[in-house]
C-alpha cells in the first residue's frame, strides 16, 4: 500500500495571513510569501516552487493490517525552484515494519523489518494556467507534468530492480475561493512488470478560514500484471479514501494530519476497513525564497 493524500495551497504575507483571491496569481504580488505543499502523501497538486524557493515537506504514517504495523518514518521530499514554471524534486521514503503477530498475518511473515526506498529524482513543470485571465478560460484547469527516476541505494535494490520511475498528470479547478477539486492520472513502474501501474486520485479542498485547510481524497491503484494463487494475471484493484486537515501556523511552516482506509480492494484478504486503516502526521517549511 502506498501513502496517500492530498495538497494544500496557502498564500501568506508576511504580516497578513490570507489565501489566493480568485483570479490573483502567485506572482503578482510582491511583498507575498508563497506557501504550497504537496503534502501529506501522493495526491500532488499542480502548483510549482518559483525560482529560488527551497521548501522541505516531511511526514510520518503509521498503518495496521492484520496484526502488522507498517510504520513510515519521517521521509524527505526537498523541492527547489528553478524556474516560475519548473521546478527539482529530491525524495526518499523508507517504511519499518512491525508485526505484532508473525504467525497469523497472512501479508508479511517477518517480526520486523525495514524497507528502504528508491531515491526519487524529478521535475515538476506548469504545462497551463490562466493567471487569473480571461474569464472564458476558467473552465481549464490548471495542469502540470511530474516524472520521477527511482535511484537504488543498495546493492540488492540494485538487483531486483535497477530502474523505477513515475509520471503524472497533474489537475486542478478553483470552483469559489474556499472551494477546489484536484485529481491525478498517472503511471509507476514496480518490479519487473512488463507493463506499469495505473493509479488516479480525486480530491475535493476547502478552505474555511485562512489559516485552515480540510480535505476528503480517494485513490486507486491498478496493477495489470497481478497473480492470484494459480498463477493466472489480472488487473488488481485498490481503493482508499483519507480525509484531514492542514493548518498554517506561519507564513513559512503548514501543519496537517490525516487518517484513511481501503474501501475495497480485489484481493479479499485486503479488502475493507477493517483490513487495512492508516493515519499521519506531517509539516511543511519554506525554508529559503529570495528577497523582494
Amino acid at each position: 500500500m502506498l501513502p496517500i493524500g492530498v495538497w494544500a495551497e496557502v498564500h501568506l504575507p508576511d504580516s497578513v495571513w490570507t489565501f489566493k483571491k480568485e483570479g490573483e496569481h502567485h506572482h503578482s504580488e510582491q511583498n507575498e510569501i508563497w506557501l504550497s505543499a504537496d503534502r501529506p502523501g501522493m495526491g500532488t497538486g499542480s502548483e510549482v516552487l518559483d525560482r529560488g524557493y527551497i521548501q522541505w515537506e516531511t511526514g510520518f504514517e503509521c498503518a495496521h493490517s492484520f496484526g502488522t504495523h507498517l510504520i513510515g518514518l519521517p521521509d524527505a521530499l526537498f523541492r527547489f525552484g528553478l524556474h516560475k514554471r519548473a521546478e527539482l524534486r529530491l525524495e526518499y521514503a523508507g517504511t519499518l515494519i512491525v508485526n505484532d503477530k508473525p504467525d497469523t498475518n497472512p501479508v508479511t511473515l517477518d517480526e520486523q523489518a525495514y524497507m528502504p526506498s528508491w531515491l526519487m529524482v524529478g521535475s515538476k513543470i506548469l504545462l497551463w494556467d490562466h493567471h487569473g485571465g480571461s474569464l472564458d478560460w476558467k473552465w481549464v484547469p490548471r495542469t502540470a507534468l511530474m516524472a520521477n527516476i527511482g535511484v537504488p541505494l543498495t546493492k540488492a535494490m540494485a538487483d531486483f530492480m535497477p530502474v523505477a520511475g513515475t509520471i503524472d498528470l497533474l489537475f486542478e479547478h478553483e470552483v469559489l475561493e474556499w472551494l477546489s477539486i484536484g485529481y491525478d492520472v498517472g503511471a509507476q513502474w514496480v518490479d519487473w512488470a512488463p507493463a506499469p501501474d495505473v493509479f488516479a486520485s480525486l480530491c475535493i479542498n476547502f478552505e474555511p478560514t485562512d489559516h485552515l485547510g480540510l480535505f476528503i481524497e480517494s485513490y486507486n491503484i491498478f496493477d495489470p500484471d497481478f497473480r492470484d494463487e494459480h498463477g493466472r494475471y489480472y488487473t488488481h484493484c485498490d481503493i482508499s479514501m483519507d480525509f484531514g486537515l492542514t493548518y498554517a501556523v506561519h507564513p513559512r511552516v503548514q501543519l496537517d494530519a490525516y487518517a484513511g482506509f481501503n474501501l475495497y480492494d480485489t484481493e479479499p484478504m485486503l479488502s475493507g476497513p477493517k483490513n487495512y486503516v492508516f493515519a499521519g502526521l506531517g509539516v511543511t517549511w519554506l525554508i529559503w525564497h529570495p528577497k523582494k
